[in-house]
């Protein structure tokens, strides 16, 4: 993804790892490694089932609550905090007493929902959310869910995975994903990264939607979110990307952003601005490091016990 004015993410992110066999490798070679999103380390993660009740309330005609707050973290990315907390309140306030949103309300908040989203015009997931009930209708759907369904599994093994972390002093990063202290963690300049794949930060949740039926809503707006993404996100791959940016809120420790691309691929890593060693790493590692970041003019830390 080019840095550009659509890309609000961090200057720096931090790759954590234990020494192995790939370790001088990956660095020696610029890449980034794309992990198959099944071998991740949430096992419920990228996993669909479906309920097509989720969706829309036939008996009171409204859109359910969970497809219209799920349908809005399609523009987290794009807002602050502060302000993607008033969408959803915004959106709470007008909700039927059945937990429902009735296709007009959603009209009538869109242009406060647009002043708190500055530069992304909202209209077009607004118009897709009032006419779900159309497109439900529409014949051939029954073959599209089924063709969804299908997609999403798919997308488990196709889809790869590279997780980085917003900081570099996380004792559970350390503890984990840095061999218990005895590995490294990179610092990667991400000020300018020019690469065709997806970054993305993750989005952490009580509860992750894993329904496939809300892929078919997903589904509808894929150009919208390929042209909001300046044409970074492929509309076909937009449908299931829910999927692969949303965790348990029991992992929100890590602070977790990710690269997306095909799977078991390497993607060109960003240049690194220096390298932690872990507080347990081994002598034989450490002199193995220095002389590597010594040969290529690369800060090295140590961290303190």
């Amino acid at each position: 993804m080019n840095r550009d004015a659509s890309y609000k993410g961090p200057a720096s992110l931090f790759k954590y790892r234990p020494f192995d066999e790939h370790t001088f490798d990956m660095l020696e070679n610029k890449y980034l490694f794309l992990c198959v999103a099944e071998k991740l380390d949430d096992p419920t993660e990228c996993m669909t089932s479906l309920n097509m009740q989720n969706l829309y309330d036939l008996e009171k005609d409204g859109i359910k609550r969970q497809c219209v707050f799920q349908i809005m973290e399609f523009i987290r990315p794009y807002t602050s905090k502060e302000n993607f907390a008033q969408v959803q309140l915004l959106i709470s306030q007008v909700l039927n007493r059945n937990g429902t949103v009735r296709p007009n309300h959603l009209l009538d908040i869109q242009p406060e929902i647009d002043e708190l989203i500055p530069g992304v015009n909202t209209a077009p997931i607004i118009n897709y959310l009032v006419n779900i009930p159309e497109k439900l209708d529409e014949p051939g759907m029954n073959e599209q869910i089924k063709t969804l369904i299908l997609g999403a599994y798919e997308a488990r093994q196709k889809m790869g995975i590279c997780s980085l972390c917003e900081d570099a002093d996380n004792k559970y990063m350390w503890e984990n994903y840095a061999g218990k202290n005895s590995g490294y963690c990179v610092e990667y300049d991400f000020s300018d990264f020019k690469t065709p794949n997806i970054l993305f930060p993750v989005i952490y949740q009580d509860e992750r939607e894993t329904n496939i039926v809300m892929s078919i809503v997903a589904n509808f707006i894929g150009q919208m979110i390929f042209g909001m993404s300046s044409h970074q996100i492929k509309p076909d791959i937009s449908q299931y990307l829910r999927l692969f940016i949303t965790k348990y809120k029991q992992w929100e420790y890590q602070n977790e952003w990710r690269i997306l691309g095909d799977a078991n691929t390497r993607t060109p890593a960003p240049k690194i601005k220096r390298i932690i060693l872990g507080v347990d790493a081994s002598v034989e590692n450490k002199e193995a490091m220095r002389k590597y970041c010594n040969e290529n003019n690369i800060p090295l830390e140590e961290m303190k016990k």
